[in-house]
């Protein structure tokens, strides 16, 4: 099987005030390389794998960012981060190891959602919030909100359907997180 790759592309500004980051730690998922940003908040990954790729931006004091995108053979893809300042002291957080993995197929119509999560200061408690969508709806439901755990099962999913899901991570109720969109689909209904 011949690899295509794509370009990646981006800047990283300030949340609140608009103004290129430089320094920024910039890592995809699955992995191909890393990079940090210059004066103008800029960063390019010149050959990336065709496909779906997690992009995450880390900076100190800021909260970091996952944008989840889809990378094309001989396309670019463009990118704009908004980093907001962490006022809370809450450091990196990386939500990651999604079961179902991303692309899984033949998934029961009841299903435990789980999740992996590495944070700079561990002694902050998180809560977080799942939200799971079919494909080509824009109706968002909860599958757990306030959660203290890294899993929510999720009952009465319609059979061979694609669905999107994703977790928010809080912090004293405010949004210090997000993780990349995963997606899978459940098996036929062999009845």
């Amino acid at each position: 099987m011949i690899e295509k790759y794509g370009i990646v592309k981006g800047q990283i500004v300030d949340g609140e005030t608009y103004q290129p980051l430089s320094g920024v730690q910039i890592v995809t998922n699955p992995a191909s390389t890393s990079t940090i940003t210059a004066d103008d908040g800029v960063f390019e990954f010149s050959k990336v794998k065709e496909g779906d790729l997690a992009v995450t931006a880390r900076k100190n004091d800021y909260l970091s960012s996952t944008v989840s995108i889809a990378v094309y053979e001989n396309e670019t893809t463009d990118l704009r981060f908004f980093l907001m300042k962490d006022e809370n002291d809450i450091g990196w957080i990386e939500i990651y190891d999604p079961v179902p993995g991303n692309g899984a197929v033949e998934q029961s119509t009841s299903i435990t959602f789980r999740w992996a999560v590495e944070q700079e200061y561990s002694r902050k408690e998180l809560e977080y919030t799942v939200y799971y969508f079919q494909s080509n709806s824009t109706t968002q439901k909860v599958a757990g909100e306030n959660l203290t755990s890294n899993e929510v099962v999720v009952d009465g999913l319609s059979y061979d359907t694609t669905y999107y899901w994703y977790v928010v991570a809080k912090y004293e109720g405010d949004r210090v997180a997000n993780s990349p969109t995963w997606t899978f689909k459940t098996r036929v209904d062999e009845e």
